[in-house]
């Protein structure tokens, strides 16, 4: 289990998203429209979320990465979604409550979430106004739904190589073109 793995799922217990479902499915308002969203590239075999979760995930990641991220994200060039997939299926329980966490955020509604509509439907704007408001809630649940969505968007996007020019990171040391000696420069020289 990787470290952003491991703090996505320390934010994100059973009991906490179980109680997030049931206060949506108790007030009745789970809705069944349509949501927009970004769907798996041909080719791409989920294991872990289904194909609303990945759109749900993706949405969000584009609002959470900033401007140059969520570019990377529109243009396929980054695919925090499927990375966030192939992470999960390597651990099925933190797996279980990330969907859920998904789900909850796509389709809770107020008075859980502000909103009406899927989250995936919402504007770019609407979509900024949730997250901070979960962000910034006072309600526990509220905040693990939105530290426990960010850690796994934040691991799954800066994981890819793509993501490192938004970084200045020049890649794994020891491993291809980034040798162990790139690693021993001093940042204030030359090379």
């Amino acid at each position: 289990m990787t470290p952003a793995v491991a703090h996505a799922a320390a934010a994100l217990d059973r009991r906490t998203f179980l109680r997030l479902a049931g206060l949506a499915a108790a007030a009745g308002l789970v809705p069944t429209g349509c949501g927009g969203g970004q769907a798996p590239a041909a080719g791409t075999t989920l294991q872990v979320l289904s194909s609303r979760q990945y759109a749900t995930l993706t949405a969000a990641a584009a609002r959470l990465v900033g401007p140059r991220g969520a570019a990377l994200i529109r243009d396929r060039a980054v695919d925090p979604a499927a990375a966030a997939d192939a992470l999960l299926a390597r651990s099925p329980l933190v797996g279980g409550l990330v969907a859920q966490a998904l789900t909850v955020l796509e389709f809770g509604v107020w008075p859980l979430l502000p909103k009406l509509r899927p989250f995936t439907a919402l504007d770019d704007d609407a979509q900024d106004a949730l997250l901070r408001d979960c962000m910034t809630s006072s309600m526990d649940l509220k905040q693990a739904l939105f530290a426990g969505v960010r850690g796994i968007v934040m691991g799954a996007f800066y994981g890819q190589a793509a993501t490192q020019p938004l970084t200045h990171y020049p890649g794994p040391f020891g491993l291809g073109a980034v040798t162990i000696a790139d690693a021993m420069q001093p940042l204030d020289e030359p090379e």
